[in-house]
């Protein structure tokens, strides 16, 4: 399946580390912010799990000391959540203290429900020590409304996403038309927590929300929320996967608006590729995307 690398190149910055690198440095260049995620989830020995901790160390330390503060998206399996949970919080609190000493954050991408509590908890745990701790929650599942209002009670900064994995309809909204208006009344809520906290309550701690969409309607009206109430634009992150609508993350940018970049790297590009790739819908999705950057001069 080599001969898909070069389409992969579109969504990953490298086959290793060392190959990312040079990518992350121009689109960090370029101005926009980035979540690095080191390829992998369901690690499945102890090995892959340390193969993983060292990898994100590494990450760590490099832009440490080089004093870029990015974003770091973990996937908790990915560290051994279900080989053995003691063990990933271990790995995982000596990541968020790294990250810490060197003021970068660490993000917990979620997974399928299975380990949505899960990680929600491994969450709250560490985010008592570290605030550089915050969490991806998804909008499709019926229960995000209620752990969104805990996540904003406690201060925990939360990157907020529609959900990528197939949900039995007990546990998640199906309808696409539905989840739009439940993922934007969601996001005007995160908005609204940061304005209050911060403006009206003057804390400076309170963490900047992240909105995960490539929707272009729905990313319109929720900056129009912004506009209509006088809300800055660095007052909310925009994340999208990199090399997906890279006209509409630039023109984004070029208006103001904080720009965050998902930025996948790693030996495990194949099945990220083929996840983008999947379904005839998707590559529509990419395609006709490619031929919006093509005439847009991207």
């Amino acid at each position: 399946m080599k001969f898909l690398y070069p389409l992969a190149k579109r969504f990953i910055a490298g086959h290793n580390f060392e190959s990312a690198i040079p990518v992350i440095s121009k689109l960090i260049w370029d101005g926009y912010d980035i979540t690095i995620d080191y390829l992998g989830e369901l690690s499945k020995t102890e090995e892959d799990c340390q193969k993983a901790w060292q990898q994100y160390v590494d990450i760590i330390e490099y832009y440490g000391t080089l004093h870029i503060p990015i974003d770091i998206s973990i996937k908790p399996t990915q560290l051994g959540l279900l080989l053995d949970k003691t063990d990933c919080h271990v790995r995982l609190i000596d990541l968020v203290a790294k990250a810490y000493e060197h003021g970068l954050t660490i993000r917990l991408d979620m997974e399928g429900s299975a380990v949505t509590q899960d990680t929600i908890d491994l969450c709250l745990k560490l985010h008592k020590d570290y605030p550089n701790i915050g969490i991806a929650l998804q909008a499709n599942l019926y229960r995000t409304e209620q752990d969104l209002t805990y996540m904003m009670e406690k201060g925990v900064s939360v990157r907020l996403v529609k959900g990528a994995y197939k949900e039995d309809i007990d546990i998640a909204y199906q309808r696409k038309d539905l989840l739009y208006d439940i993922f934007l009344k969601q996001a005007l809520r995160l908005v609204s927590d940061r304005c209050r906290t911060y403006y009206h309550y003057k804390n400076d701690t309170s963490p900047i929300p992240s909105i995960g969409t490539h929707d272009e309607p729905l990313i319109d009206d929720i900056l129009g929320y912004l506009n209509r109430f006088n809300i800055a634009k660095d007052d909310l992150f925009i994340e999208m996967l990199y090399g997906i609508r890279r006209d509409l993350s630039s023109s984004l940018k070029k208006q103001g608006y904080c720009v965050r970049l998902y930025v996948p790297f790693g030996e495990d590009w194949l099945p990220y590729t083929l996840r983008r790739l999947r379904e005839f819908k998707n590559l529509k999705f990419v395609f006709t995307n490619i031929i919006k950057e093509f005439f847009s001069g991207h």
